[in-house]
């Protein structure tokens, strides 16, 4: 990690919130609902598909956690009556992993049996290395409950990540898996700290749920990734059905919009709400790399697309 995005992200958190929203406008689609619903209606007008992301994590508290389960249920309602995609990313300590196991399985599960009677789909996010446990076992029930309507994140960046995945193609259900690098600062007992060694899990992990039957979101802006992807469904092209690449909002436009063009999906990541500051300021002490990406993000075009 450089001594520039160190720099970057020492000085965001003294930054006055009007001048940090404006960094993060690129990368969060507004504080509401219906600025979701807007942003979404462009990208599946583009031929893109979508997933929403209510900002907020680590919530510790019951009641915090029952408001952002409420959140969720009235952004689900909203896509069900807006016609629109409805596809869901929860966070595992905004859904109650730091209460409790089965307090955050029954709240998910909420969500989850309102996702199956629409026919939407719920991803279960992964967090960082010390939740990786809960959060699968987590997973492990939602999953036997719910089969194909909820599905798991896996980071390749994480040791562990190989033998999780041969674990969960073992199961005899559907699996639905993201595959990110992880933004996470981890430390060498843990996680690969080499960038090509983070790459390289990833692509045997890819190689692992695409052989065992899993779908696939590839979320990656690396080309060096994307081209693994290729070159796996050039050998192997029944598992093209399997897959899509995943992109977040306002980041490489331009290389998804290539992705698109290549004839895979492509799902972006849509995040929005209140929470944005705690959101941005969290992330930046995670992974000082997203200052840069956010200060050089003011100065790119934005892709147009359709309202």
């Amino acid at each position: 990690m450089s001594i520039v995005d160190r720099l970057f992200a020492s000085v965001m958190p003294l930054v006055p919130r009007p001048i940090v929203r404006r960094l993060s406008t690129r990368y969060i689609a507004g504080e509401s609902i219906a600025d979701a619903l807007q942003a979404g209606a462009a990208l599946q007008g583009a031929d893109y598909r979508v997933t929403y992301d209510i900002l907020g994590e680590a919530v510790a508290d019951r009641a915090g956690v029952e408001t952002a389960a409420a959140e969720y249920e009235q952004l689900l309602q909203a896509l069900i009556d807006q016609k629109l995609e409805r596809n869901l990313s929860l966070k595992p300590t905004q859904m109650g992993l730091d209460v409790s196991e089965d307090f955050c399985f029954e709240i998910v599960s909420r969500i989850a049996q309102r996702a199956r009677a629409h026919e939407a789909f719920v991803r279960f996010e992964m967090e960082d290395s010390p939740t990786v446990d809960a959060t699968l076992s987590v997973f492990d029930r939602l999953r036997a409950e719910y089969g194909g309507t909820v599905g798991c994140v896996l980071q390749s960046m994480l040791h562990r990540t190989e033998d999780d995945a041969r674990r969960l193609v073992s199961i005899e259900q559907p699996l639905n898996v993201r595959l990110v690098k992880g933004i996470y600062v981890e430390p060498p007992e843990v996680a690969y700290q080499d960038g090509a060694e983070v790459n390289a899990s990833y692509l045997r992990t890819l190689e692992i749920l695409l052989d065992g039957g899993a779908f696939v979101a590839v979320a990656s802006h690396d080309e060096a990734l994307i081209a693994g992807l290729h070159a796996y469904l050039d050998k192997n092209p029944d598992a093209r059905e399997r897959t899509e690449v995943q992109m977040l909002l306002g980041v490489r436009e331009e290389l998804r919009q290539q992705v698109r063009a290549s004839g895979l999906p492509v799902r972006v990541y849509v995040p929005y709400g209140t929470q944005w500051y705690p959101y941005v300021v969290r992330r930046l002490r995670k992974n000082p790399k997203l200052a840069t990406y956010a200060l050089t993000g003011l100065f790119r075009k934005r892709e147009k697309m359709s309202s």
